[in-house]
């Protein structure tokens, strides 16, 4: 088999076959050549069957890119079934073996909104709430009390004896129900697998001796049970390969375990150095900012390009509309002058509410734009809604009427609707008027304040300021209440969004006699704007979303201290959540082939009530060197003082979390009521740790309520 387009580290991973490999894989390394490369070697050379290789992917979209490239290093032969997601495999093995604890072979897979039903269901038999956040908590529970209890053996076999106290817990209900259905959502796809893998050694030894190699990419972003899974399958030959990149875990916050790649013990160890896809100068910088981080495999990187090139710009503005235009000019230069198509363009963001500004700015220059994997900021639920209030303020319209007469819910049902708009119909007025005509059955004291809101709204219309008029409505109608109960921070964060991007409005036409009336004219430009996601068009998108993607020119835009990084994932997580933001600035920077930015201004941040001032990353990576960026626009190096401020105030607020330090047994901690004790043990999946304090006994507490007292000395 030819290997003489692969490197040197490349072919080493190729042929590699045996024991247990490690492959660290940085940023633009070719790992996915590598991968199909030697799955191509161990079918063509050394003979194997493709059904005794399984090779697990992270997305459905990178295991059919697999499968399309190893179909083409392997002449007539149909890629093999067990080239898929984790998932995707646990669906075959269990179509083959779910048999032996009773299910039938057609068992029922369910996905998130199904689940949701069935939650929704069972809260409602038992008299609870289904709001939003309620749904949230119960499915999150679920996941967790799945992960930590042997619920399986427990409630989900034929032969199950369930004492009847516990058949009134929620979650146990919720269970029995999917037993009911032979129905498995995502995460019993692989905890039955690993079940029946535990418990009929018969079936283990047949898909251990059957697996003679398993290969697992992006194996950074798996967690605990996935690694189980794929070391029990590969225990009989000892024939696991693995490829990561620790530096590129941007999972952690929904179960993703990096330190078990970090701790694994290989048989050998290969790494791949070699940039293929971005310049010098940003391979230099992303390895400048990601070096901070400790919980990593110290690498370098090594760049195949020529070193001339694009040298890293950060763009200073003054306030928000500045960087969105200055934005816009840029893009709009490099598509002129340099040729750049536009989808050859990326905006990357850490927040979604930041995409309001950049949509605009576009918008008002015509530039061509899709947000990727999102929905547009005027299009989104929230935006409209508080919009279709300010047009049934302004214009009366049933539209409007309908979207949200029962937003919030005011129990203004279909029925209910429907008799409206035949008593609008009979006195030829707008169902809003219908609604005050309505008789009192329905006329609720909800939809009275309804009527109250609107009309009062309408009186204060001519002499208040189009912000100050929707801030009102959005707290006197419930709206914001709703989502404060629901703790939906990314719908807040937008409409504060709103009414700061009106506020804008209102600052540039204060010298034009605007109306609400011609403020929605306006808007109505943007919202009706219609771009197809297909064509040639500036991407924009979260950071999160551009994972695994590559563009020419690459924008991080919002680059200020509390955004990105993000405070609030600090504060929850502590040292772990940094170093996760500081991966994803690491992803970000390496999405950039050519051209690399970083944008931010100066101002008040609405969402964090705060002073804006600029990342901690943008002077990370100054500090790898003066070379590395060139800063463009009147930049005030006080502003860093600023930015000191507040990594001091948030270092103040997380300080003696136990997730900014490693607890390990034998280690001393400190409880605010317990006192001293020592670490018994601890269980990373749930982050409950076991304690023996001095003076009150055997505990388990969770890992965050606990400090080092050397930690506490040295404050």
């Amino acid at each position: 088999m030819n290997l003489s387009s692969l490197n040197e580290a490349q072919k080493d991973a190729v042929q590699a076959t045996e024991g247990n490999i490690r492959v660290v894989a940085g940023a633009g390394s070719g790992k996915t050549r590598a991968l199909v490369y030697r799955y191509a070697y161990i079918v063509n050379v050394l003979g194997i069957p493709q059904s005794n290789i399984l090779c697990l992917t992270f997305t459905n979209k990178a295991a059919q890119e697999m499968k399309r490239r190893i179909a083409q290093l392997i002449p007539g032969c149909a890629t093999g079934d067990f080239v898929s997601t984790i998932h995707g495999f646990c669906v075959k093995f269990l179509r083959e073996e779910i048999y032996r604890i009773g299910y039938p072979q057609n068992y029922l897979v369910l996905d998130e909104e199904d689940m949701k039903a069935i939650v929704k269901e069972t809260l409602m038999e038992n008299n609870i709430e289904r709001k939003v956040s309620i749904v949230g908590y119960y499915m999150d529970e679920l996941g967790c009390w799945k992960a930590r209890t042997p619920y399986i053996a427990r409630y989900m076999l034929a032969n199950s004896v369930i004492p009847e106290e516990e058949r009134m817990e929620i979650l146990v209900q919720i269970a029995l129900k999917q037993r009911k259905f032979f129905a498995l959502d995502f995460e019993d796809l692989e905890f039955f697998t690993l079940y029946i893998l535990k418990n009929f050694p018969d079936c283990r030894q047949k898909w251990q001796e059957r697996l003679q190699y398993v290969m697992v990419d992006e194996v950074q972003d798996c967690n605990g049970h996935d690694w189980e899974l794929f070391q029990t399958l590969s225990d009989h030959y000892g024939n696991l390969f693995v490829v990561g990149d620790s530096d590129q875990s941007i999972y952690e916050w929904r179960g993703a375990k990096p330190e078990l790649f970090i701790k694994f013990k290989p048989d050998n160890d290969i790494y791949l150095k070699e940039n293929f896809r971005s310049l010098p100068n940003i391979v230099c910088l992303a390895d400048c900012i990601i070096g901070n981080n400790k919980k990593r495999l110290p690498r370098t990187s090594v760049t195949m390009r020529a070193a001339a090139g694009f040298r890293t710009q950060h763009l200073h503005c003054r306030d928000e509309k500045g960087e969105a235009q200055t934005l816009v000019r840029e893009i709009k230069r490099l598509h002129k002058e340099a040729g750049l198509r536009w989808r050859e363009i990326a905006v990357l963001y850490r927040a979604s509410y930041l995409s309001r500004g950049i949509e605009q700015a576009f918008m008002q220059d015509q530039v061509p734009y899709a947000i990727w994997g999102g929905v547009r900021f005027f299009e989104r639920k929230e935006i409209k809604d508080a919009l279709s209030y300010l047009r049934l303020i302004a214009l009366d319209d049933d539209v409007s009427f309908k979207r949200i007469a029962n937003v919030p819910s005011r129990k203004i049902g279909k029925q209910k609707m429907a008799r409206i708009a035949s008593i609008a119909a009979a006195n030829h007025v707008s169902m809003f008027a219908a609604l005050r005509l309505a008789p009192s059955d329905i006329r609720t004291p909800a939809t009275n304040r309804f009527v109250d809101v609107i009309q009062k709204a309408r009186e204060k219309m001519s002499g208040s300021d189009i912000s100050s008029l929707i801030n009102d409505v959005l707290e006197h109608s419930g709206i914001l209440g709703m989502y404060r109960a629901d703790s939906d921070e990314e719908r807040l964060e937008n409409l504060q969004e709103l009414i700061k991007s009106i506020r804008l409005y209102e600052e540039d036409n204060k010298e034009e006699d605007y109306t609400i009336e011609t403020y929605l004219q306006d808007i109505a430009l943007y919202t009706n704007a219609d771009y197809r996601k297909d064509g040639d068009m500036v991407r924009i998108m979260t950071v999160h979303q551009a994972k695994g993607l590559e563009f020419p020119a690459v924008f991080v835009y919002g680059l200020n201290e509390g955004v990105f990084p993000s405070h609030r994932t600090i504060r929850e997580r502590g040292v772990d959540g940094l170093e996760e933001e500081r991966r994803l600035m690491y992803v970000a920077c390496t999405r950039a082939m050519d051209r690399l930015y970083f944008t931010e201004s100066e101002g008040f941040n609405v969402q964090n009530s705060q002073g804006k001032y600029p990342s901690r990353f943008i002077r990370e990576a100054r500090d790898g060197g003066g070379a590395l960026y060139e800063t463009i626009g009147r930049f005030d190096p006080s502003l860093w003082d600023g930015t000191d401020a507040l990594i001091a105030k948030l270092e103040a607020a997380v300080c003696g979390k136990s997730s900014l330090l490693e607890t390990v047994e034998g280690e001393k901690v400190h409880h605010a009521v317990f006192g001293e004790g020592l670490i018994k043990d601890t269980d990373g999946e749930t982050g409950i740790v076991t304690v023996q304090f001095d003076n009150y006994g055997t505990r388990r507490v969770r890992a965050d309520a606990l400090q080092k007292p050397l930690l506490i000395a040295n404050k």
